[in-house]
């Protein structure tokens, strides 16, 4: 990139052409690329993915990812990004993941292209913010009533993968098992809403405001995502998990069962952004 590295502007000029004499003219590229385009983020734990478009000028030489704390503040540069840094899962999308964050801390990004003669593109134009959020997998539940009740709930906030007491006071969620059926039952100071069949985690995004199950309770099935919001004494707070894998009822108790979680939980308070898979910001 440019050895200097800038807040908000590039400035883009025309080529001229230069030269000893009018029968050597000499064409100077002053012509910088396209601001890098579809910028979006991937919330991780401690860490942060920005994806964007390919840009398609001949002479590409490179991008620049930008980070801040405000979107109308000062973008520092965080790292250069060859031209052939494509996704692992995407050939037409570049990536670099911020690492190291802390969670619940929320950064700005941005993207510029560079080319072969140090011109350099405007900071691309999204509002892409994120806040790095604790995330687990592989949590397994037990049936409250049929095994043991100490590992069949979740408390969000201990952030620590491990089940717990079911009734205890700072469970959240708890599993079980009602005429043949399998639950994800939320305490009483939880809201729970069913978000369907899920690819991954990635598609659990940006908790909504409405549509929480009145009973607080829902069906558990096999690929559902699900949003959590949490009120307590240290505010609200939104959490997902996603169902990967549910028992079969055990003969002969039926009741023997269990289930398996992905999760993740928002620290930042009344923050309910969870993992953007599209731009982030005002339209997320």
């Amino acid at each position: 990139m440019l050895s200097s590295a800038f807040s908000a502007v590039a400035v883009t000029l025309l080529p001229f052409v230069a030269g000893c004499s009018d029968d050597d003219p000499v064409v100077v590229d002053v012509v910088a690329p396209f601001a890098p385009d579809g910028v979006f983020s991937i919330t991780g734990d401690r860490s942060v993915e920005i994806r964007w478009n390919e840009n398609l000028e001949a002479d590409l030489a490179g991008y620049a990812v930008f980070r801040s704390t405000a979107f109308d503040g000062a973008y520092n540069h965080l790292n250069d990004v060859a031209v052939d840094a494509f996704c692992a899962d995407d050939p037409y999308r570049l990536c670099y993941t911020d690492t190291n964050l802390n969670n619940g801390t929320t950064w700005f990004y941005a993207v510029t292209a560079f080319d072969r003669n140090g011109n350099e593109s405007e900071l691309s134009y999204e509002n892409v913010f994120d806040t790095p959020r604790p995330a687990g997998t592989d949590l397994v539940l037990n049936d409250l009533a049929g095994q043991d009740s100490t590992m069949s709930g979740y408390d969000f906030s201990s952030k620590s993968g491990a089940a717990q007491l079911w009734s205890a006071a700072t469970t959240d969620i708890y599993f079980g098992a009602s005429a043949g059926v399998n639950y994800i039952e939320a305490a009483p100071q939880v809201d729970i809403q069913d978000f369907g069949w899920t690819f991954d985690m990635n598609d659990l995004n940006f908790s909504p405001d409405v549509g929480w199950a009145p009973s607080g309770r829902v069906e558990a099935i096999f690929e559902h995502g699900y949003f959590v919001r949490v009120v307590d004494g240290s505010g609200v707070h939104f959490a997902k998990v996603r169902v990967t894998a549910v028992s079969s009822p055990v003969q002969p108790n039926p009741d023997l069962r269990s289930m398996t979680v992905d999760w993740a939980y928002q620290e930042d308070e009344n923050n309910p952004q969870l993992a953007p898979g599209v731009k982030a910001g005002a339209s997320n």
